[in-house]
C-alpha cells in the first residue's frame, strides 16, 4: 500500500516507499498506541491506518487507506472511531490534520466529521488547510 503512488501522493515524502521503507514505517506505527489499524469487517484484511503523531509539538491526525477501498465511507467511520477512542485514552484538548488543497476527498471527510478550518498554509511544500477538532 505504501508503494502505491495514488495512496502516497498526499502522504509523507509524496512518493511510493520502497519495501524496506514501508517495513520500517509499519514497525514504527505498530509501536505507537495512538495509531489504529483499519481492517475490513468481513475479512479482517488490513486496509489502512489512522491516528495521531506529534509533529513539532503539535498532535497531528492522519490516515490512509488502500485505494480500492476509497469512496466507501471507510475513512470517515475509521476517523470517527479513532478520535472517540483517543479522546478517552489520551489527554488531548484538540487534534489537527493538514489536508492538501487538491485532496478533496479528505476535505470532505474532515467536514463530515465536523472538523473546522483553522488556518490555510503550507506543509512540506504543499498548500492546504489545517483542520482542527476540539475534544
Amino acid at each position: 500500500m505504501l508503494g502505491d503512488s495514488e495512496v502516497m501522493r498526499f502522504l509523507g515524502p509524496r512518493r511510493p516507499l520502497t519495501e524496506d521503507e514501508a517495513d520500517s514505517w509499519f514497525r514504527s506505527a505498530l509501536d505507537n498506541p495512538s495509531r489504529f489499524v483499519i481492517a475490513n469487517a468481513d475479512t479482517n484484511e488490513f486496509i489502512g491506518f489512522c491516528g495521531i503523531k506529534e509533529i513539532n509539538g503539535v498532535l497531528d491526525f492522519g490516515y490512509f487507506i488502500k485505494s480500492e477501498f476509497w469512496g466507501k465511507g471507510i475513512a470517515t467511520k475509521a476517523c470517527q472511531l479513532a478520535v472517540a477512542e483517543l479522546a478517552t485514552e489520551v489527554d488531548l484538548e484538540a487534534v489537527q490534520v493538514f489536508i492538501a488543497e487538491n485532496n478533496v476527498a479528505s476535505q470532505k471527510v474532515a467536514e463530515k466529521l465536523g472538523w473546522q478550518v483553522k488556518q490555510v498554509g503550507y506543509k512540506d511544500g504543499e498548500h492546504g488547510r489545517y483542520y482542527r477538532i476540539t475534544l
